[in-house]
C-alpha cells in the first residue's frame, strides 16, 4: 500500500509549476518515503554515495537540518497527474555575493526513471533560482558512470564545465567526477515570473 503522501488526490501545495510536475514544500510526513528511497543502493551508487543505506533516523536528521539551513532550499517534485511525490531537487551552497549554487536531484521514485521528470524538475529549480534568488550561475557535479543523469542534465540546458580524474572507484573502475553548469543568460526567459502578477503587469 502506498504512504499516506503518495496516495492519488493527496492535496500539497504547489509552489513551482511545471507542465508534468510542480515543485512543492518539504513535510515532515515525507521522511519514510525519504528513507525507502534511500536505502536503495542503486540510487545512493548514482548519487556518489555508493554502499550508504540511510536509516529513517538519519533521514529526520537530515529533514531537521536542511529545514533550518538558509544556505540551502529543497522542494519535493510531484506529479501533476496523481500528486505523487517523486523525488526532490535542491539549491545548496547558495552565495548570494557570488550568485551562484550547486543543484542537486534524486529521483526516488525508481518508476519513473527515464520518463522526463528530472530535467523538467531541474529547469524548474533552475527558473525559481535565477527568477526568485537572483542567482547567475547554478553548477552541479555527477559521477561519470551515471549516463542518465548526464542527458538529463544536457537536455535541461547544463553545459560541462570540467572533470575531475579523482572520481569514485566502482567494482574496481574509476570514474570521473563532472562538473556542469548553467548560467541566467543561458537558461532563457523565465517561465515562473508571471507567479508575481503585479511586477510582470507593470513592466
Amino acid at each position: 500500500m502506498p504512504d499516506a503522501n503518495q496516495r492519488n488526490g493527496a492535496w500539497r501545495p504547489e509552489v513551482v509549476p511545471g507542465s508534468r510536475i510542480f515543485l512543492s514544500v518539504l513535510q515532515r510526513e515525507d521522511v519514510p518515503v525519504f528513507a525507502r528511497w534511500f536505502s536503495d543502493l542503486e540510487l545512493t551508487a548514482y548519487l556518489g554515495q555508493g554502499g550508504m543505506a540511510y536509516t529513517l533516523e538519519q533521514e529526520e536528521e537530515w529533514y531537521a537540518r536542511v529545514s533550518r539551513d538558509a544556505s540551502v532550499k529543497t522542494f519535493t517534485i510531484i506529479t501533476r497527474d496523481d500528486r505523487r511525490i517523486i523525488g526532490t531537487v535542491s539549491l545548496m551552497n547558495i552565495n548570494h555575493y557570488r550568485q551562484c549554487a550547486e543543484l542537486g536531484i534524486a529521483i526516488g521514485d525508481k518508476s519513473v526513471w527515464g520518463k522526463g521528470y528530472g530535467s523538467e524538475a531541474v529547469r524548474l529549480m533552475c527558473d525559481y533560482g535565477f527568477t526568485f534568488l537572483n542567482l547567475y550561475a547554478i553548477y552541479l557535479w555527477h559521477w561519470g558512470f551515471n549516463r542518465r543523469a548526464r542527458q538529463a542534465y544536457l537536455k535541461a540546458g547544463f553545459r560541462e564545465a570540467g572533470r575531475l580524474r579523482c572520481g569514485p572507484l566502482f567494482n574496481g573502475r574509476r570514474y570521473d567526477q563532472v562538473l556542469m553548469e548553467i548560467t541566467r543568460d543561458e537558461f532563457g526567459p523565465s517561465g515562473v515570473a508571471h507567479l508575481v502578477q503585479q511586477i510582470e503587469s507593470d513592466v
